[in-house]
């Protein structure tokens, strides 16, 4: 009997909950990541310092191909491309942590509770990328 009372309870409780959260309408924004990363100048930024990087590595790793073996290529090609890889995922890194940050704030000031990606919404939803691309000087 004390387990159904106390069932019952709960049950009362989280329905007191739900329906107390139920007061306001729930925001939906959606952000064009495809903008913000052509648009933003931080994502500009982040991108002309990878082609940099791709550009001193290429220059450091360019050797005469007569002057070593095929065995001797590969490797220097495999080192410059770990290379590479190692800048691009680091600085993809920083700049996904910089647009989430700017999406959240955001959503924060314009009291969104959900932020889709434009890709995944067919319509409706706010439009929030013109406040991120913003966010991101």
């Amino acid at each position: 009997m004390f387990p159904r009372f106390l069932s019952s309870l709960l049950l009362l409780t989280l329905m007191f909950f739900f329906l107390a959260g139920c007061e306001r309408e729930v925001g939906l924004g959606v952000v064009d990541l495809d903008r913000v990363l052509e648009e933003a100048p931080r994502a500009i930024y982040f991108q002309e310092k990878l082609d940099e990087a791709g550009r001193e590595i290429e220059e450091r790793y360019q050797v005469d191909s007569d002057d070593i073996s095929t065995e001797e290529r590969l490797s220097l090609q495999d080192q410059a491309y770990q290379e590479y890889q190692s800048i691009k995922e680091d600085l993809e890194d920083r700049l996904n942590n910089e647009i989430d940050r700017a999406v959240k704030e955001v959503a924060e000031e314009e009291k969104l509770d959900i932020i889709f990606y434009q890709k995944a919404v067919s319509f409706g939803g706010r439009d929030i990328t013109e406040q991120v691309v913003e966010k991101l000087q």
